[in-house]
């Protein structure tokens, strides 16, 4: 698991297309992190864009908790 964390924070990030409803909330609160592609769905653009208490709070402001966020230790949100 460790070989597929970015280089800087150390986490994954992964986005439940099925879930998200493209509210923009994670873009508005980490828009180096996220953004809405063509669909309206979240996807990260850089998972080492922000300091990953940011991109926690920012996964934490999804209305419908589609997004997941991983360290070296597991699991960090939700």
């Amino acid at each position: 698991m460790a070989d597929d964390l970015s280089p800087k924070n150390r986490i994954r990030i992964e986005v439940d297309r099925g879930l998200c409803i493209g509210s923009g909330d994670c873009v508005d609160s980490a828009p180096e992190v996220f953004e809405l592609d063509a669909e309206d769905k979240a996807r990260v653009i850089d998972p080492d864009g922000a300091p990953t208490d940011e991109v926690v709070e920012a996964a934490g402001n999804c209305p419908v908790t589609a997004i997941f966020v991983f360290g070296e230790a597991g699991e960090l949100y939700p």
